[in-house]
């Protein structure tokens, strides 16, 4: 079966939902929640994304391409939080066995990988993934009383479960969610929801004002070893630039880019890196840069950057292995390049995502414990669910 192709970007989906949802998106501080996100993922989809809605007394779904039912199940009238005791969001994306085989976000790869037992893609696909689709954060938006969120999220939960089932899907999951977010786990679980453990994810919320008290705040031996890496890349010829994404950048960072997935023993579609850097272009303007690493004047690495508001999203990277030997050009990158631009532009955190944990973790991050949540709509699906180590 051969994908469609990605449906043309839309701005009629998002404004069709009600007045107060749309602000609750704008209000958003987290970039995998944001309109523009929301813009990078309708722009890459194969398949619309599914929006989900709880306003008041109200509930819809709209599909990303503007042909759902956004307006039919329900306008809401802007008041719903604060009169129906809260309204809440969530974007949901398709995953099918034809999807891009990314064991971080295709359900079946996803806890095949996570070591809990080969699940067949037909038993728990096609998969609804609620809150987003890109690994370190489920993302789930409400306002209203705090009393009512966790009636207000099983209410969400609830009826994204009836919209992805009647499109057809074996599940719907949220693969990171908080695992403090008692109240998004309370929703889940009255829905019959299987909790497994997910990746943990790391932010680096920056001391001081300058890379000097990001060093001064580590361990006395390892702000030593820090200091002699720079030295060493600066002997070794590496010089590390930061600026805004361009066309021409997808051409010889994209190829990089899956050779660091095939390193691990993972896959990924050309075609969806490609786009997805596109959308970065056309979505996110000059919050999407490049860092751009070079020795002796060639390229030989990047890490994709992107920001919102005050935090800086690491996202993808690539570097040729054998053009960086001896010398620690990745830790260079994303540690001493990456902090010293946030330093300097403002930003207060840098988000990490997931993998790598020690590293991160000496090197000041904070680990956020993540919960995968995993709710059958199959006969199929629970009984592959049961079957989990």
């Amino acid at each position: 079966m051969t994908p469609s192709p990605a449906p043309a970007p839309s701005a009629e989906a998002l404004d069709a939902l009600p007045v107060s949802v749309q602000t609750l998106i704008g209000g958003t501080g987290h970039l995998y929640a944001s309109r523009d996100w929301l813009r990078v993922e309708e722009q890459v989809a194969t398949e619309p994304p599914l929006y989900a809605w709880v306003d008041g007394d109200s509930a819809g779904t709209g599909a990303g391409d503007g042909d759902g039912d956004s307006a039919g199940a329900g306008t809401g009238t802007g008041r719903g939080g604060a009169d129906g005791g809260g309204t809440a969001f969530a974007a949901a994306y398709r995953f099918d066995a034809d999807s891009n085989p990314w064991p971080y976000a295709r359900l079946d790869l996803f806890l095949r990988q996570l070591g809990l037992g080969e699940v067949a893609a037909d038993a728990v696909l096609p998969a609804y993934l609620l809150g987003g689709r890109r690994p370190g954060h489920s993302r789930v938006l409400t306002t209203g009383r705090p009393e009512a969120r966790a009636a207000l999220l099983t209410r969400l939960v609830g009826h994204a479960a009836e919209a992805a089932a009647a499109r057809g899907a074996a599940s719907l999951a949220a693969l990171y969610c908080d695992r403090s977010d008692d109240d998004l786990a309370a929703a889940f679980a009255a829905h019959g929801g299987v909790r497994v453990d997910s990746y943990t994810s790391f932010v680096l919320d920056l001391p001081g004002s300058s890379w000097d008290d990001w060093l001064a705040s580590l361990p006395r031996k390892r702000r030593q070893n820090e200091i002699h890496d720079s030295r060493k890349l600066a002997e070794s010829g590496v010089h590390y630039s930061i600026a805004p994404l361009t066309h021409a950048d997808i051409d010889w960072i994209v190829p990089l880019e899956l050779d660091l997935y095939s390193k691990y023993g993972n896959d990924y579609l050309v075609d969806e890196a490609r786009a997805l850097h596109r959308a970065y272009l056309d979505r996110l303007g000059p919050d999407a840069l490049l860092l751009r690493a070079e020795r002796d004047g060639a390229p030989v690495g990047f890490v994709s950057l992107v920001r919102k508001g005050d935090t800086l999203y690491l996202r993808q990277a690539g570097f040729d292995q054998e053009a960086c030997a001896g010398t620690p050009v990745y830790f260079g990158a994303v540690f001493h390049a990456a902090v010293q631009w946030a330093y300097a532009h403002g930003i207060t955190s840098v988000d990490y995502s997931i993998s790598a944990d020690e590293v991160k973790l000496r090197r000041g991050c904070r680990a956020l414990e993540r919960d995968a949540w995993i709710l059958p709509l199959s006969q199929g699906a629970r009984d592959a669910l049961r079957a989990l180590r």
